[in-house]
């Protein structure tokens, strides 16, 4: 199942041009299988576009993109949307547990500097002990930045998902992530970024 798991659209996230409807066509004709839409403190985005693609085959998942003290993080089930500030990562930490959620880091190595000099060895490793998996693939980003994003999943063992991060039709697909598993609802794609099998990578490079 290939899904892109991190769009913004233009109905909450206002630095966004894509509507929901371009964002359902493009991603048909890429051949995806779903998206995770992850506006920018809110998932009012969500139910719009959802209710557009029930008829196309398209799975719409709901994320949001969070921003704290460690950098931006990709949230999964969270109800509710946040208030559009610095959120520290501790108080963000306590409310996806208590939701039963996973956190991604966003373009963690974005503008290619050195997570351990920026925040603290410390905390880099309170916050990879605390996430489900880093995005490694984010289609915003320059290619070295991945590389240095990849470099950081394979220190510490971890999972890599990819996202487009797009904010226009021409960005969607750009990074996806390969599960394994067919994800039928929300649950199930925090089930699967907890426990699955699962692989980031440049849509570019999957032989269809």
């Amino acid at each position: 199942m290939i899904v892109d798991m991190h769009v913004h659209t233009n109905v909450a996230s206002y630095c966004s041009r894509l509507s929901p409807q371009d964002l359902i066509e493009r991603a048909l004709r890429l051949k995806l299988d779903g998206v995770c839409i992850t506006e920018h403190s809110s998932q009012r985005g969500v139910e719009e576009t959802a209710a557009l693609a029930a008829e196309s085959g398209l799975k719409v998942f709901k994320g949001m993109e969070a921003y704290t003290d460690l950098g931006d993080m990709l949230v999964f089930g969270l109800a509710d949307g946040m208030r559009h500030h610095l959120t520290p990562f501790g108080t963000l930490k306590k409310m996806v547990q208590k939701v039963g959620g996973v956190i991604v880091p966003a373009h963690p190595c974005r503008g290619l500097h050195d997570l351990d000099k920026w925040y603290g060895p410390e905390a880099i490793e309170l916050l990879m002990n605390s996430v489900a998996a880093i995005e490694t693939h984010n289609g915003g980003n320059q290619e070295r930045g991945n590389v240095m994003a990849e470099k950081l999943r394979e220190r510490y063992c971890m999972k890599g998902i990819g996202g487009s991060d797009a904010h226009d039709a021409d960005r969607v697909g750009k990074c996806v992530t390969v599960f394994e598993a067919d994800i039928e609802d929300d649950a199930g794609l925090i089930e699967q970024l907890r426990s699955g099998d699962y692989r980031a990578c440049y849509l570019r490079d999957l032989a269809r």
